[in-house]
């Protein structure tokens, strides 16, 4: 009689992802492959996006103004709109594509299709997470008109924080919800863990959100000095105005610091890591963008313009989201195969969860 093979325990299965394991066992582990499947499909979809002819574009964004009218109308707040601009007598929007839902869209289409589970789970989480985060975006869209409409010089503010924080709230939040729903456990209290994940989410992101709006105009004039000590290396002198309000783009900043914060389940040596590897991506997309507007103003030298405008995209949106996922992967449930023990020929197997 064959003597029965032990059961794959936790703290074995942890084994494969600890610091010292071999680079090959790390890239077979299942949290790789669902970091790399979700990372390299929602840079896939969004080049296709930006491949697309502005005819696309246009008419997603003609849509959502339409929808927009038709809200506001129906709150009353008359307003009149004309192709993708939505106006009343004091204040016009115009609607660009990041104004869509088409980004919380794609890259939550892309973590449902990369996570491995039942076809059935992937088909009723984006049949019922694609309709809610296009009521999400129209509610950013709504509540940016109104509160600009009553007080215009809120608008920077209001949009800035509606249009890149909250984005990448909505759509972490529509991520968690149907990875607990997936993977839920009656024990773990999942709607507790979620609201208190948002509570976390929403004070932290604030205070960042405050607190960079007061300093994100030093961190730019420190790129600026770094190019400007660049270009000096090849004899050319820089003078850069200061005419921009608010750098939209350095807020992906704010969002991807707050998610990995508001992250309770995460050691804070992973999040100390995790930043520091994170912000230093941003630092460096950040200063290939200014230089980029350098070459383009400066020197009217533009092959590098639809990179610039591809790599700025991918940094408001897609970026903050695949480094938390990055980030929070330790935490993801993955499931080891193993052979059950009351089997003397290993024909059924045991699945052991690592939570």
């Amino acid at each position: 009689m064959k003597r029965p093979k032990p059961v794959l325990r936790k703290k074995d299965t942890k084994e494969i992802s600890r610091p010292g394991a071999p680079l090959s066992t790390l890239l077979r582990t299942g949290r790789f492959r669902f970091v790399a499947a979700f990372s390299l499909s929602c840079l896939g979809l969004w080049a296709l996006v930006c491949a697309l002819p502005d005819s696309f574009a246009k008419a997603v964004c003609e849509h959502t103004a339409r929808i927009l009218g038709d809200v506001l109308n129906a709150f009353g707040y008359p307003v009149s709109v004309a192709g993708n601009v939505v106006a009343d007598s004091g204040i016009s929007f115009q609607i660009v594509l990041e104004c869509t839902a088409l980004s919380v869209v794609a890259i939550f289409a892309c973590f449902v299709s990369s996570y491995r589970t039942q076809g059935r789970k992937k088909l009723l989480g984006l049949a019922m997470g694609i309709p809610a985060l296009y009521l999400g975006n129209l509610v950013r869209l709504v509540s940016i008109f109104v509160v600009t409409r009553h007080d215009p010089s809120l608008f920077e503010i209001i949009h800035v924080y509606m249009g890149q924080v909250f984005t990448l709230i909505l759509v972490a939040l529509g991520c968690i919800v149907w990875l607990k729903w997936v993977d839920r456990d009656p024990s773990a209290g999942p709607v507790v863990r979620i609201a208190g994940f948002f509570a976390r989410l929403v004070v932290i992101s604030g205070c960042m959100f405050l607190f960079w709006m007061e300093v994100h105009h030093g961190y730019v004039w420190l790129l600026d000095r770094l190019m400007i000590f660049g270009f000096s290396l090849f004899n050319y002198q820089l003078f850069i105005p200061r005419e921009t309000a608010v750098y939209y783009e350095t807020f992906s900043i704010v969002a991807f610091t707050s998610l990995v914060l508001a992250t309770g389940s995460t050691s804070w040596p992973s999040k100390a890591k995790g930043l520091a590897i994170g912000l230093g991506l941003f630092v460096l997309l950040h200063l290939f963008h200014r230089t980029n507007n350098a070459l383009v103003s400066a020197f009217h030298f533009t092959s590098l313009l639809q990179l610039d405008i591809f790599l700025c995209d991918v940094g408001q949106y897609l970026l903050p989201i695949v480094l938390w996922v990055l980030v929070a992967a330790g935490r993801l449930p993955r499931k080891t195969k193993s052979p059950d023990p009351l089997s003397s020929h290993g024909q059924r197997v045991e699945h052991v969860a690592v939570k």
